[in-house]
């Protein structure tokens, strides 16, 4: 960004911040008599206008079609991003108090926490706010069991170091409970202390495959999936459908449908759970491709080296990024002493 800093003087700084300011305001092409007369440059208009002809060669703004005002670029919004003067500005006292309010509950749990956070986050933001729980505590096996049944099955049960338990139902034909009572004793003596998630290609590579162990291991899998997979909460969906965000609708039902593929937005939130400062991501930086016409901002929540979980809100790159910022900050932060006052 050096470069970028070294290539604006004083004047084109102010006016690129005034582009965008504005842009972001009306969703309008801003234009050098706007800038002349609404922000006090101090220049005339056609001195502005020169300006702005520089800007556009350096790439920070382009003219939609001819005769128009200027509209920022991903690169001009960096800029505006990256060279911010001072802290980012104070929420206004009502969207502080929502955000204090939520944190003041007591939640039933986690997932209620979580679900109330990206209702807030999205609406301070009038964003889509998408929020990542914590892993799930690393279940380990305790012991294996499986009981005959009349009907030829069986069920197998799954117990944990944690106290989880999970049950499920194996068709193994028929077969005595001194077969099943040996079977469950072999596999114990092989698989116990086992993470959950690693027992289904544990018990593939026991030897001898027999078609009951097949069975077994298909159903170890579907019973330890539904426990590891992660939880992603969202909130205000319905935000990017609204008329003025994206160019075209197609755009924005093109985010929606990403938003909605929780592999994709879990990879999107693991770029920031290591970080210990607010990430933005503007157009073609965003590294989810189905995301590029979007920005993002995140932020990890939790204390410690182990951030507990990313937070953050999905918009168009025509975003307030002072004001979703702030809120992503202010969220972030309630979010961590809540969770730290009920450790």
């Amino acid at each position: 960004m050096q470069g970028d800093q070294l290539s604006l003087d004083k004047r084109k700084a102010t006016i690129l911040r005034a582009v965008v300011r504005e842009f972001v305001r009306t969703g309008q092409p801003v234009g050098s008599k706007t800038l002349a007369q609404k922000y006090r440059l101090k220049v005339s208009a056609a001195t502005i206008r020169n300006d702005m002809g520089l800007l556009e060669e350096l790439g920070y703004i382009a003219q939609p079609y001819t005769s128009a005002g200027r509209i920022p670029t991903d690169r001009g919004y960096r800029w505006f991003v990256d060279h911010w003067q001072g802290v980012w500005p104070e929420l206004p006292k009502d969207q502080k108090q929502a955000i204090d309010g939520v944190f003041d509950h007591e939640f039933r749990d986690m997932e209620e926490a979580l679900t109330t956070t990206s209702q807030v986050l999205s609406d301070v933001t009038a964003a889509t706010a998408v929020v990542s729980g914590p892993p799930p505590r690393r279940n380990l096996l305790r012991r294996l069991e499986l009981f005959g049944r009349s009907d030829g099955r069986c069920t197998i049960l799954l117990v944990a170091d944690t106290g989880v338990v999970e049950h499920g139902v194996v068709d193994v034909g028929v077969v005595s409970e001194q077969d099943l009572s040996d079977e469950a004793t072999r596999l114990n003596a092989l698989l116990e202390g086992v993470a959950f998630e690693e027992l289904a290609d544990r018990i593939r590579n026991i030897k001898p495959v027999t078609k009951r162990l097949s069975k077994i291991v298909s159903e170890v899998e579907r019973l330890t999936h539904l426990k590891t997979a992660e939880r992603i909460f969202r909130g205000g969906t319905a935000n990017i459908l609204a008329a003025d965000k994206f160019a075209d609708i197609a755009t924005a039902h093109d985010v929606v449908g990403a938003l909605e593929q929780t592999p994709i937005v879990s990879s999107l939130l693991e770029t920031a759970r290591r970080s210990n400062a607010v990430l933005v991501f503007i157009g073609r930086e965003v590294p989810v491709e189905q995301m590029q016409t979007c920005a993002v901002v995140l932020a990890p929540f939790g204390s410690g080296s182990e951030r507990q979980g990313t937070l953050g809100v999905v918009g168009p790159t025509r975003m307030d990024y002072p004001h979703t910022i702030s809120a992503v900050e202010a969220v972030a932060r309630s979010l961590s002493r809540m969770l730290d006052s009920v450790e």
